[in-house]
């Protein structure tokens, strides 16, 4: 596991919703899993590729996305997790990913991000690799954020 990922990620975690009016977001957790899995109704995975090799999972319920879709719209009310905020999902992915891309970059590592894949649904359990994983949990006013890092030795 390398830490420079998950501390880079972490921060750009906190710097994107701090920026998007999501102040109220603070990490409240730490654990590690034996391979990446999730639970969670949305999952929003996230390729590594470079000097550093694996993936980042943002995982929530239905209601923590469409409040964190809505918070994202300027307040808009969000009552069906339709495409709308689920692009929205994907772009916060992808601005979290590249602060914490530009933050490794700063400390000589290289790393490219692949475009963010949605997986949705309940009752489902989502198995996304086999290596060990890094989970960092968050909680704000619009809910729940699971960050799973999970990088190739």
């Amino acid at each position: 596991m390398d830490i420079r990922c998950v501390n880079s990620f972490i921060s750009g975690l906190l710097n994107v919703t701090g920026m998007l009016g999501m102040t109220s977001m603070q990490r409240k957790g730490l654990s590690k899993r034996t391979k990446l899995r999730t639970d969670n109704d949305v999952n929003i995975i996230i390729g590594l590729v470079g000097d550093i090799r694996g993936s980042v999972v943002f995982s929530m319920q239905e209601a923590t996305a469409r409040n964190i879709a809505s918070t994202m719209m300027g307040g808009m009310p969000v009552d069906k997790f339709d495409m709308m905020p689920k692009s929205a999902l994907c772009e916060l992915a992808n601005m979290v990913s590249g602060n914490s891309v530009s933050l490794l970059e700063q400390q000589k590592a290289l790393v490219n991000i692949t475009p963010p894949t949605l997986i949705n649904g309940k009752n489902m359990i989502t198995m996304i690799s086999q290596v060990e994983t890094l989970v960092v949990e968050f909680e704000g006013q619009e809910g729940k954020i699971e960050m799973n890092v999970a990088t190739e030795d």
